[in-house]
């Protein structure tokens, strides 16, 4: 827990707000997480996404209390299930599974106009 990403192509990853993301509930924005045993991991903020490979790698989850912001990152790899009547996405992942990376959002570069092209002319093969 409290690591950074850690990723063998951290390079390639972008993040993108939340609110830029649609599911089948509208957009990610204000979508509380949940794990496959229903325990809170707080509000997707946004996701982090390699745009050469058009897959979603982590949630970047505000896990913030009342003076005290925190965000990190839950991985992407596993189904999820959006529960549209209770705004929330459950990752089927279960709560001793979860390993809390935190994120900071100086590390990783925003998604840009150039990401949006590489991502339309990427190979989904890649």
């Amino acid at each position: 827990m409290g690591n950074e990403v850690n990723t063998d192509n951290a390079d390639s990853l972008r993040y993108l707000d939340a609110n830029a993301v649609e599911c089948p509930a509208g957009t990610l924005e204000g979508l509380s997480l949940f794990t496959q045993d229903d325990e809170p991991l707080g509000t997707i903020d946004g996701v982090l996404i390699d745009p050469t490979r058009r897959q979603i790698r982590y949630y970047v989850v505000d896990g913030s209390r009342l003076f005290y912001r925190r965000r990190y990152l839950v991985p992407a790899d596993s189904p999820a299930v959006v529960i549209a009547e209770h705004n929330a996405l459950r990752v089927d992942i279960p709560s001793d599974n979860i390993e809390r990376q935190r994120f900071d959002a100086r590390a990783v570069p925003r998604f840009s106009d150039d990401d949006l092209v590489t991502a339309m002319f990427a190979s989904r093969t890649s």
